[in-house]
């Protein structure tokens, strides 16, 4: 299988498993009373220790990082791994879950943005089709059911959770190169855990009904829900060009909707229905470009250039 092609299936994977984190995360709040903040710091500490651990049973020297490197780790954890979360937890809280989703996709457009401007060139047109069929979808997927909040403050976070989803996923291809991808996000995680547990200390939020059901919930939060998903989306930039990678991340939207559906009996609307085909579309499309493009033997992404991903 062409890496771009893998790249862009693991993708997939880490959407999907976002999507139904989702969905566990909503039924650790409405259920058994667990805060939103209480969740995210309780999954970035268990991601941070769980990578760490790993990384460090593998050999400690993995774990070394120079001082500039530290730095730049530190804004990664601060500015990506929580203010994507933190700022989406609070959209969700003030504008819903639909319009959060919209708002925080938009990431994916800015990204194109931003390499459109930095690289003086135009997105090629299997991109620019995929951009186009994702946002198309994402919009008829997370706005089918209508009932939107449009609370300025709520807004504001919304958009300020696109641009950190779009700077986690610009930012660290230097990092990725030099430090690798799973050193890369366990020190973002680490960082993140630390600056959130700061404001945020775990003993100020309530504590949900503890139940082995809602550990259960919880621990899949943390492991499949948090861990793997990032550290997936942080190893595909090694394959595929941020971009693309964004694109692809559009289908977390489609999993948070079938998984609502199947677990919380949300029903689907035809909208929603032709919102994940897209969305679909648009994953098809960018496997069959780039699987062509590594055929012919199209340059290297700037992430992989020099860098091991199992650094």
């Amino acid at each position: 299988m062409p890496g771009s092609v893998r790249g862009i299936l693991l993708v997939f994977l880490a959407a999907s498993l976002w999507g139904l984190s989702g969905t566990a995360a909503q039924l650790l709040f409405t259920h058994d009373g667990f805060s939103p903040l209480f969740l995210v710091v309780v999954r970035l500490w268990g991601a941070a220790v769980i990578l760490m651990l790993a990384l460090a049973l593998r050999g400690p020297r993995r774990l070394a990082v120079p001082w500039p490197d530290l730095g730049r780790l530190v804004i990664f954890g601060l500015f990506g791994f929580l203010l994507v979360q933190f700022s989406y937890f609070f959209a969700i809280a003030r504008i819903g879950v639909a319009m959060a989703t919209f708002l925080q996709y938009l990431a994916p457009s800015l990204i194109a943005l931003f390499f459109v401007v930095s690289e003086r060139r135009a997105p090629a047109p299997t991109e620019a089709l995929a951009l186009v069929l994702a946002l198309g979808g994402t919009i008829l997927l997370v706005l089918g059911h209508g009932g939107l909040s449009l609370e300025p403050i709520g807004l504001l976070f919304g958009l300020l959770s696109a641009f950190s989803l779009a700077f986690y996923t610009i930012y660290p291809s230097g990092l990725i190169r030099r430090r690798g991808a799973f050193v890369t996000t366990a020190y973002g995680f680490l960082f993140g855990a630390v600056a959130a547990s700061v404001p945020w200390p775990l003993w100020l939020h309530g504590i949900g009904q503890v139940t082995a059901g809602s550990l259960l919930l919880i621990a899949f939060v943390v492991v499949l829900g948090t861990l793997v998903p990032f550290a997936l989306y942080i190893y595909a930039l090694t394959h595929v060009r941020p971009t693309v990678v964004g694109i692809a991340a559009t289908a977390e939207p489609l999993s948070a909707a079938v998984s609502a559906f199947l677990v919380l009996g949300q029903a689907l609307t035809w909208p929603q229905y032709v919102g994940g085909a897209l969305i679909l579309g648009a994953m098809l499309a960018l496997a069959r470009q780039n699987g062509r493009s590594e055929a012919g033997e199209a340059e290297p992404t700037p992430v992989t250039a020099g860098g091991r991903p199992d650094a």
